[in-house]
């Protein structure tokens, strides 16, 4: 029977793989005796505080609206500049959108769309919150945000994708970070910041090796799992990411968004 000194919760997506992998599929990483649970963001991001998992890599908006928590320096879930796999698909022209179905595994990205629509585009929608399939999102809705690998998809070219990472970056010339690892200042200690540093940097030494492990189980060919690592996502945290996470930190309070996500309708 294995005993595990820490107890991570990961998001599902393709994206967590190079800054998970290292606690599974190397011996270096085995031993330092790290269980990794894979769960929805907006499951994942209330079992923080009450220390369910030491750390989880979850929705950046987690620590905007627990200051209290601590996320480990150097790692994030970012883009500078299209993302690839969170975006709005749309059936009209973007000032002609009135409903907006939100994806319900998110939290980030949610609160994201909402800061966007207005500030730049100066809509301010209906939103429903959804279970992430399109096709029953867009039949009452004009348009959909999808994130992880449902928002990777390739979908009716016909539908307008909007890239938000791409559209944050257009706006601000910053980096928007979508996850962190964060925890309880008592159990994301320094000790475990530096197991998950050292995570990090395996995984973004071994990319293709991640893509070539877990493209097929994430309905991914390898080819287009490789270039969304190579090319769509950063996993540091620098001084640009820092200064992303500072602005979106005070829109989402500007906007008063720091409320939990809607319920499934």
């Amino acid at each position: 029977m294995n005993t595990f000194i820490y107890k991570l919760g990961s998001v599902p997506y393709l994206n967590a793989r190079p800054l998970t992998d290292w606690f599974t599929e190397t011996e270096e990483g085995r031993a330092v005796g790290a269980s990794v649970e894979f769960i929805l963001p907006s499951q994942l991001a209330p079992r923080l505080e009450p220390g369910d998992f030491a750390a989880g890599l979850v929705s950046a908006v987690a620590w905007v609206r627990r200051p209290q928590l601590r996320y480990a320096p150097g790692i994030s879930v970012a883009c500078d500049g299209p993302v690839r796999s969170v975006r709005i698909f749309s059936q009209v022209p973007i000032e002609q959108i009135k409903r907006v179905a939100l994806d319900t595994s998110s939290l980030t990205s949610v609160t994201l769309t909402k800061i966007l629509l207005e500030e730049r585009f100066g809509l301010r929608p209906e939103y429903t919150a959804m279970a992430p399939d399109l096709d029953s999102m867009l039949e009452t809705h004009d348009a959909a945000l999808l994130i992880g690998d449902k928002g990777y998809c390739d979908y009716d070219k016909s539908l307008l994708a909007l890239d938000l990472g791409e559209i944050w970056k257009d706006w601000t010339n910053l980096p928007f970070v979508f996850a962190l690892w964060i925890g309880r200042p008592d159990l994301l200690t320094d000790t475990l910041c530096s197991h998950l540093l050292s995570a990090k940097e395996w995984g973004t030494a071994h990319l293709d090796d991640v893509a070539k492990r877990r493209a097929q189980e994430h309905g991914e060919s390898l080819e287009r799992a490789q270039a969304y690592f190579s090319h769509a996502i950063v996993y540091d945290l620098g001084a640009r990411e820092e200064a992303g996470l500072k602005l979106f930190a005070q829109k989402v309070h500007a906007h008063g968004l720091l409320g939990e996500p809607m319920a499934i309708k």
